[in-house]
């Protein structure tokens, strides 16, 4: 098979990966996430599921997880008001705010508790 044709089946491979990981994530925010359940959920091995993803990414497994996770977690800080940094970081798998607040600020570049302040302020 033409070597274009494979890559091109590969970036397709990758990119339904990919999407296939976020809603997952997206389902289970409150878990740990491992590399077989992403895996599981794309119907595929881990090995191959972490060559493909390691082949077109610039992060790992764990890194995308804590991303979307972080990402999401924004999101809630914004407009969730209501609930505590504590609240929202077990709410996201955390297992205190601790963790959540390192996470969140290696991602972001601020303290959970500074974007939800900066976001208010935005108002």
């Amino acid at each position: 098979m033409n070597k274009r044709l494979d890559w091109r089946e590969d970036m397709d491979e990758y990119i339904r990966l990919v999407n296939k990981s976020e809603d997952y994530i997206e389902s289970h925010l409150s878990e740990k996430i491992s590399l077989d359940d992403l895996a599981n959920n794309a119907n595929m091995s881990k090995y191959h599921f972490h060559r493909l993803f390691r082949k077109y990414s610039d992060e790992t497994v764990k890194q995308f997880v804590t991303r979307i996770k972080v990402e999401r977690s924004g999101i809630f800080l914004a407009v969730r008001h209501d609930l505590s940094i504590t609240d929202i970081a077990l709410q996201y798998g955390y297992n205190d705010a601790s963790t959540f607040n390192k996470a969140f600020k290696k991602y972001i570049g601020m303290s959970p508790l500074e974007y939800r302040k900066a976001r208010n302020d935005k108002k």
